[in-house]
Order: structure tokens, then C-alpha cells, then sequence
């Protein structure tokens, strides 16, 4: 009977995580000296490792040019996967972590409507895998609300889509972490005269449009009202403002209105044929996700909430957020 294969003794027992850890590391800094560094170790130790990898399974893994490493294909195989693994295990160094301090209480997570719900939806299946023990009552409204709500001692965390600045963040001991980014687009809906085939826009073309608009007061009306300001827009009577997004949704499908969501929500509605992207600028400041809570207040399930959020939306960081210019 024929024995394991070296790869085969290699991944079934010989790998260890630390060379994992290594390889990864040499992927990420790409010199052994700065790798040495990073480990508080010696160069020739780096270099043992690297050399028993490649002993063990019998091929290269790296090869230098000038004083960089580049991987082989090989290599680049089990880096990627190393740094899957690396990951998961640090997830459940989290959720171990967690379990064993036996969170529980109750925390109190606001959102506004343009929050993309996937990123909630992990965030909460996340934290009740890692504190089964506590609860978690969940809000939706605007902002404003959503920081009053903060200060007065009713809301642990908040999810928005401005940064806030000035004298409520001072007094408040408002702390904020940035998510994560996603543009913020104009939509028209299907049957708009801005959507019909080949016809372009610009900020002129939106005259005499009625619109949807987030509530008058709220930092992301704020925010819309200043790009009507540079742009010389003056929108006419009639606007709807609401909270509600299945409302300015099926107002959005059915009537000439202009209005503004999140690129994801925005394109999966052009994709049924619904609206359509206007090719103009994203809104910069609504872009950013934001969440807050009171540096104050916080409580070990408060802080474990943040670092779910930051979590779910870690992909969101991946890449800048981009403006669409065609409708799909």
C-alpha cells in the first residue's frame, strides 16, 4: 500500500501555524529582515522556516529576486489560504474570548434607514454567537433622533452616515469609528423623463423635478441641501421628506421624483428595471457608515457590539466608494 505523498504529510500533520504566520508575513512585507523585525527573531531564523516549508513539501515556495521575495504559484496557493485561516482562528479567539468573560446585559443598537442591512444583520448574528447571554433591542430613525437618543442614556450605539463634529460630540463624550464607505448616488425612478435610454444628465436637468429628501434638519438634509447650494439648485415646491424608506421607494417607482440612496440598495433596484443611477457626483460625506457611542458609558457588551460592527463592515473598507456613471 502506498504511503501519503510529502504534500500529503506536509498538510495533514507537518504544517505548523507559526510557519503559517511566517509565510503570510513575508507575502505582506516581502524582505526576511523586515519579517526577523516583526517577530523579534533572526534573519537565519526566518530563513530555517522558509527552507523546512519547502523540505517538507518538496517543492519551492519563494524564490528571491534582488532583495524581495516573490512567491511561486505554490506558494501564493498556501499564502492565500494561510491567511484564511489565520483569520478564522483570530474569529474565534474572539468568540472564545467572549463566551468565557460571560457577557450579558442588554445593549441598544440604532440605525439609520440607508445603514445596509447586511452589515447589520451579521453584526447582531455575530454578537449573539459571542454573548448568547445578553440581549439587544434594535431602533431605526433619523440621526438627529438616533444622537439625542445617545445622550439622554437610551441608545448604547448608534449607526449613521455623517460624522459629527462641534459642541453635541464634545459634550457628549461622543466617541465615532468610520465602518466603512459606500457611495451615496441620485436615483430616478424607471419612468422618469432622466431615465429614458441614451438620455444624459446633469445638475441642470434636475430643475423643476420634485424630490424625496431625508427630514429637514437632519445632518444628511444638511448635506443634500448644501450640494443644491453649490450646484445653484433651487428645488422647487412640492418635495416629500421621509424617513421611510419603503415609502420613498415606491414613491421613487411611481412619480418624477429625484432622490438620493446607497449605491447597493440603488443598483439592485436597476437591476429589476426600476431606476436608474444618475451619472453625477457621489455625496462624499454620506458615504462614510458611521457608528458612535458614549466613551463615558460603555460597557464590555457596548464595546463588543463596536467590534462586530467593525467586523460586518470590514469588507465595505476593501475599496473606495465608487460612482456609477451608466445605469445597468
Amino acid at each position: 500500500m502506498q504511503g501519503p505523498t510529502p504534500i500529503e504529510r506536509f498538510f495533514r500533520g507537518d504544517l505548523k501555524l507559526a510557519q503559517l504566520r511566517v509565510l503570510v508575513a513575508l507575502a505582506d512585507l516581502g524582505q526576511v529582515t523586515r519579517v526577523a523585525s516583526a517577530f523579534h527573531v533572526t534573519q537565519p531564523a526566518i530563513s530555517k522556516q522558509l527552507a523546512q516549508i519547502e523540505r517538507a513539501l518538496g517543492v519551492a515556495v519563494a524564490q528571491r529576486v534582488g532583495n524581495r521575495l516573490e512567491f511561486t504559484a505554490v506558494g501564493q496557493v498556501i499564502v492565500d489560504c494561510g491567511r484564511e485561516v489565520l483569520r478564522r482562528l483570530e474569529l474565534a479567539q474572539r468568540d472564545v474570548g467572549a463566551l468565557a468573560a460571560g457577557l450579558g446585559g442588554r445593549v441598544s443598537v440604532g440605525a439609520v434607514v440607508t445603514v445596509p442591512q447586511a452589515m447589520l444583520t451579521d453584526a447582531v448574528r455575530v454578537f449573539n454567537r459571542r454573548a448568547p447571554a445578553a440581549a439587544l433591542c434594535f431602533v431605526e430613525a433619523t440621526l438627529d433622533r438616533l444622537l439625542r437618543m445617545l445622550e439622554d442614556g437610551d441608545l448604547d450605539v448608534a449607526v449613521g452616515r455623517n460624522r459629527v463634529a462641534g459642541a453635541y460630540a464634545q459634550g457628549a463624550h461622543l466617541a465615532q469609528q468610520v465602518l466603512g464607505r459606500e457611495a451615496f448616488v441620485f436615483v430616478v425612478g424607471s419612468g422618469h423623463p432622466l431615465a429614458a435610454p441614451g438620455r444624459a444628465a446633469d445638475w441642470a436637468d434636475l430643475a423643476g423635478f420634485r424630490w424625496i429628501t431625508p427630514l429637514h434638519g437632519s445632518p444628511a438634509y444638511a448635506t443634500l441641501a448644501q450640494a443644491w447650494e453649490e450646484h445653484g439648485l433651487v428645488p422647487p415646491q412640492g418635495n416629500v421628506e421621509s424617513s421611510s424608506l419603503a415609502l420613498n421607494l415606491s414613491l421613487l417607482q411611481s412619480g418624477d421624483y429625484v432622490s438620493i440612496l446607497p449605491d447597493s440598495l440603488a443598483r439592485r433596484h436597476v437591476l429589476r428595471g426600476r431606476m436608474r443611477v444618475l451619472p453625477l457626483p457621489a455625496l462624499e460625506p454620506l458615504g462614510e457608515i458611521v457608528a458612535y457611542w458614549r466613551n463615558d458609558a460603555a460597557a464590555p457588551a457596548t464595546d463588543l457590539f463596536v467590534a462586530c460592527l467593525e467586523e460586518a463592515a470590514s469588507p465595505l473598507l476593501a475599496e473606495p466608494a465608487q460612482v456609477h456613471s451608466k445605469s445597468l
